[in-house]
């Protein structure tokens, strides 16, 4: 009989995986396989162990919480984050002011985009996805009340395209975006 197949090495086994349940499944499952291979080399010198000798054996390699203190104390706590996760979501709420600016459906569409994206990313915190999204959204809600407010203008027969209306129509949105990234740079800088 192999030794995973003994009740007491399964019972001792789920013990251990129920224990290291905040381990990440590959590390867990690791951590099982190397102490059901010890178990099996430690038990292979006898024929048919019994129950005893299995207890034994266990008693050896140490209490299911032990371990798993031993293997969480152990495990990496960063996220390792791939650069382009990181830098995709950037880019894409740069395009999204770009684009907010000459076209606003094709900008909104960015901007919803680039939101999924920085929430995909873990390597921002809640709140630095928050303060994201609000910047990728508020760009878009910027454009459509100037819009409005221009259109209102426009039909009272006051049209007065003055320096103020150029900036707020497209250095704000732009300069928005740009502090975002730069925002979410530095917190993930932080947080690296």
């Amino acid at each position: 009989m192999k030794t995973a197949q003994h009740p007491l090495v399964k019972n001792y086994l789920a013990a251990v995986a129920r224990e290291t349940a905040e381990l990440d499944e590959e590390r867990r499952n690791e951590l099982i396989a190397d102490l059901d291979e010890h178990i099996a080399v430690a038990l292979a010198e006898e024929a048919d162990p019994d129950d005893q000798a299995i207890r034994a054996v266990l008693a050896c390699l140490g209490d299911p919480r032990s371990i798993a203190a031993s293997a969480l104390g152990e495990s990496p706590v960063p996220v390792s984050v791939r650069r382009r996760h990181t830098v995709v979501p950037l880019v894409l709420l740069a395009l999204a002011g770009l684009a907010t600016v000459t076209a606003p459906v094709a900008g909104v569409v960015l901007a919803i985009v680039a939101v999924v994206a920085l929430w995909a990313t873990p390597q921002w915190q809640t709140r630095d996805k928050v303060i994201g999204t609000a910047a990728a959204l508020l760009v878009p809600v910027l454009i459509a009340l100037l819009s409005l407010l221009l259109g209102l203008k426009m039909t009272t027969g006051v049209v007065a395209m003055g320096e103020w209306t150029i900036v707020a129509t497209v250095i704000s949105p732009l300069a928005i975006t740009a502090m975002a990234c730069v925002y979410l740079v530095r917190a993930g800088q932080r947080s690296a």
